[in-house]
């Protein structure tokens, strides 16, 4: 087996923000795979641009020379909610209680 390449692209998460007082959107890496800071790139303006368009590789302000791939946060997973608590309650119900299980 050969060891992972150090010089693929790594994954960087970002976050949608526009400027204050200004139509100018950006993504913004709050922490960046190779040097830990914050970066912002430039996307557009906040009624023509889709901010979609610009997630992808491109190089890293602080190592141009490395890429790094603009890609959205995970979403969380959705905890079990009302109904499996419900199935729970309901499945406990129907359980028949005996002298051993007192």
């Amino acid at each position: 087996m050969a060891k992972k390449d150090r010089r693929s692209p790594q994954p960087a998460f970002v976050t949608l923000r526009d400027m204050p007082g200004t139509r100018v959107m950006f993504w913004v890496v709050d922490a960046c795979p190779y040097c830990g800071e914050r970066h912002a790139h430039v996307i557009g303006n906040l009624r023509t641009a889709d901010p979609m368009d610009a997630l992808g590789e491109i190089p890293a302000p602080c190592q141009p020379e490395r890429l790094y791939v603009l890609s959205l946060p995970p979403k969380p997973k959705r905890k079990g909610g009302k109904e499996e608590r419900r199935r729970a309650r309901r499945d406990g119900k129907r359980e028949e209680l005996d002298d051993e299980t007192w």
